[in-house]
């Protein structure tokens, strides 16, 4: 497997490069580490509280309020796969081309650095954002989201990505223009490279691109959360359009004691975990088919929500109680461990490796996980795998702490 070339600029940028010339076409990513929970920081000693869904706005400007126009549009005129995303971590520009890889690059630097601020282009921007948000709450899941995130984590006072309608339109051109400079910095962003590319051309055009755009240097720090392990509430439920209830239960555990190998490894526990305890091969899930309090799969997820470890599991059942106490139950009793699928998932877990190379995509998307979420900037390599034992798989899910979490119901009324 080729491995990751790392190359930082004098101005803090970092740019990652995973050179495979047996591609035809070329990657890139330009990432700054803003997203949905960056909202409270100091920058140049002031400190700043702001609400929700200020870096999917500014996102939405950046793209579309700069001097080159809209370079997404540009981009995808020219038959380059092209998006910008926000997520809870960070703000993402990519494009995937074939030829004109340079232009792509140049046209896309210049498009996030070259932002003008004034009061009517953003109030152009809100009404396509406040639709955005009105077509994600035609899900029931959006409302589900909402409600365990404030009810697991009330000292966030956080609830969507995306924030509300009434948060959008109260936004004003001033706090977006703050956060742009707090948080668009090269200091506070790298870009991914990956694919077919001439290397010599792609860093001269960088290099020069960063040489002709000096930037003011601002001291920013993301204020850190208090530990809290509190829930706000234990249970609630959500009237929504449904044809069964849907139970999601989401766990909050403090893994701050954890290095960033140790998360790596813990997230590929965790897939073995839902597999053995929740999937189709396990007791409960046996049991609650049999017993028709289930008629779909047990839907298991995690993420990370600064230094806890978010767990939801989660589907649709005739009795909500029952299912509840049974994956509780099972959280408790922690019984189900078997050496002999832990080896088995362990091989499909190498397979699924060996078979990323031949995406770069699928191959990219983990990287930049591995940078934002663990700070491990180095591809997945089969050998982080292999050398996985069973005796700590069990070790480290039988050490997770399953006592603070919130139970969301989706019911028709």
């Amino acid at each position: 497997m080729n491995s990751i070339e790392t190359i930082q600029l004098k101005n803090g940028l970092t740019i990652y490069l995973y050179l495979d010339t047996r591609r035809h076409s070329t990657f890139f990513q330009f990432v700054t580490n803003f997203g949905g929970l960056s909202k409270d920081f100091i920058l140049d000693d002031q400190e700043y509280h702001l609400h929700d869904g200020i870096a999917h706005i500014l996102e939405h400007y950046v793209v579309e309020c700069n001097d080159e126009g809209n370079f997404i549009k540009e981009l995808g005129q020219r038959q380059m796969d092209t998006n910008a995303s926000t997520h809870y971590q960070i703000t993402s520009y990519y494009f995937d081309a074939v030829e004109e890889v340079e232009f792509g690059i140049r046209t896309m630097l210049n498009g996030i650095y070259h932002v003008s601020f004034n009061e009517e282009k953003l109030e152009k921007l809100k009404n396509p954002i406040c639709q955005e948000i009105r077509g994600k709450s035609n899900s029931k899941f959006y409302h589900s989201g909402i409600a365990s995130m404030k009810n697991l984590f009330p000292q966030l006072h956080f609830q969507s990505i995306g924030g509300t309608i009434e948060e959008v339109k109260n936004t004003t051109i001033e706090e977006v223009e703050l956060c742009y400079k707090a948080f668009y910095q090269p200091a506070n962003q790298f870009i991914v490279i990956a694919g077919n590319f001439d290397k010599e051309k792609v860093l001269q055009e960088i290099n020069n691109f960063y040489a002709h755009h000096p930037f003011e240097k601002h001291q920013l720090t993301l204020l850190p959360i208090k530990k809290d392990l509190s829930v706000l509430k234990k249970r609630e439920i959500i009237y929504y359009p449904t044809s069964l209830d849907y139970v999601s239960l989401s766990f909050k555990i403090d893994v701050c004691k954890y290095s960033s190998q140790g998360l790596l490894d813990l997230d590929f526990y965790l897939n073995c975990f839902y597999h053995q305890f929740f999937g189709v091969i396990s007791p409960l899930y046996k049991q609650l088919t049999e017993e028709k309090i289930i008629t779909s799969g047990i839907h298991c997820s995690h993420s990370m929500i600064h230094h806890y470890l978010n767990i939801h599991i989660g589907g649709y059942t005739y009795d909500a109680d029952l299912f509840q106490k049974n994956i509780l139950d099972v959280l408790q009793q922690r019984n189900c461990f078997s050496k002999k699928n832990f080896e088995l998932d362990k091989k499909a877990s190498i397979i699924r490796l060996i078979l990323r190379e031949e995406n770069i995509m699928s191959m990219i998307a983990p990287f930049i996980n591995n940078i934002v979420l663990y700070h491990y900037p180095y591809l997945d390599k089969v050998e982080d795998v292999e050398r996985l034992t069973y005796q700590e798989y069990k070790q480290s899910i039988m050490e997770l702490d399953f006592t603070h979490y919130t139970v969301t119901i989706i019911r028709n009324k």
